[in-house]
């Protein structure tokens, strides 16, 4: 037993020399070892990790308002909120990020326009809100493909893509924001109509209008849109009856009448008139010939509502 004491005793003296003489080694080793799990964390786990959770949110988007259009540029609002973060991204931070617009299923992606995002802090029901930002449209072809779908569909998916700075604390790592949602299109302005209608003395008229009124436009849709004056034709029964302008048409959600102006052929205007006296149904075939913002045409507007087609009932006098 003394022997194997004094043994034991010799060994640990020698482990306790080599610590003392080699203190330093062992030091750097450890430092080595906590870079390494660091790096490890940093490089690999994080962004993994982070990517993830981040892929788990969802955008709700509550209202997208269009200002001050033009051939090249745009005025935007986006209020919005993002939920379902959970772990990492519960608590993290994103900082403020560039995205860009475009239709999912597009090949290839082709952006229509950006957004400047503000910093998003991690939570529950995030607001992520912007107001007035001006932004250059990055595609005319593909912001005229968005608007036909947009004003010519039920739903549409958009998705949204950036990339930016993710803080978990002290800790950062880039990540990628991808998301597509879908959203509430005009679905051809169904349920357009026209409430109330006036004859004018066409000599008595600037712009030689004979008819105006008021005409109800249904707004599905989470857009509000300054679409200028918007340009029409209309006929009925496949005859021309002539043309006409909702001026200043600046639509928003919901359900909302605007006022109308138009130019109908004298010789369309007599059985016109004759068979809304009469109390029968009159359906106008009407529609876009183009729309300009102080005689400055807005060809993304322009054509997706000279291609849509849309039954306007005329609502008659009781």
């Amino acid at each position: 037993m003394a022997s194997s004491t004094g043994k034991n005793g010799e060994t640990t003296d020698k482990v306790g020399r080599h610590y003392r003489r080699f203190w330093w080694v062992w030091l750097i080793a450890f430092c080595l070892l906590v870079l390494i799990v660091m790096i490890i964390v940093v490089y690999a786990i994080l962004p993994a990790v982070g990517q993830k959770e981040l892929d788990k949110t969802v955008l709700n988007l509550h209202s997208f308002t269009i200002l001050d259009p033009s051939p090249t540029s745009l005025l935007l609002s986006l209020n919005s909120t993002i939920t379902g973060a959970g772990g990492i991204a519960a608590h993290a931070r994103l900082e403020p990020m560039e995205v860009v617009f475009f239709l999912e299923n597009h090949k290839p992606i082709q952006p229509f326009m950006s957004l400047r995002l503000p910093s998003i802090k991690g939570g529950d029901a995030v607001p992520v809100i912007t107001t007035n930002v001006t932004t250059n449209i990055t595609s005319v072809p593909a912001l005229t493909e968005f608007s036909a779908l947009l004003l010519g569909s039920e739903t549409l998916r958009v998705a949204i893509r950036g990339r930016t700075t993710l803080w978990a604390g002290k800790l950062h790592t880039k990540v990628n924001y991808n998301e597509a949602i879908t959203i509430k299109g005009f679905n051809q302005l169904k349920g357009m109509e026209i409430e109330e209608y006036t004859l004018l003395d066409q000599t008595k008229q600037a712009d030689g209008s004979n008819l105006a009124g008021k005409v109800l436009i249904p707004n599905p849709t989470v857009f509000e849109i300054q679409m200028g004056d918007v340009h029409i034709n209309m006929s009925l029964n496949g005859q021309t009856l002539g043309n006409g302008t909702i001026p200043g048409l600046h639509i928003r959600p919901g359900n909302h009448t605007y006022d109308f102006r138009a130019g109908v052929q004298i010789a369309a205007l007599v059985p016109l008139v004759t068979a809304l006296g009469s109390g029968s149904s009159v359906v106008l075939d009407v529609r876009g010939n183009g729309t300009d913002i102080n005689g400055v045409s807005i060809p993304w507007l322009a054509g997706p509502l000279s291609s849509l087609d849309v039954k306007v009932p005329v609502k008659t006098k009781e």
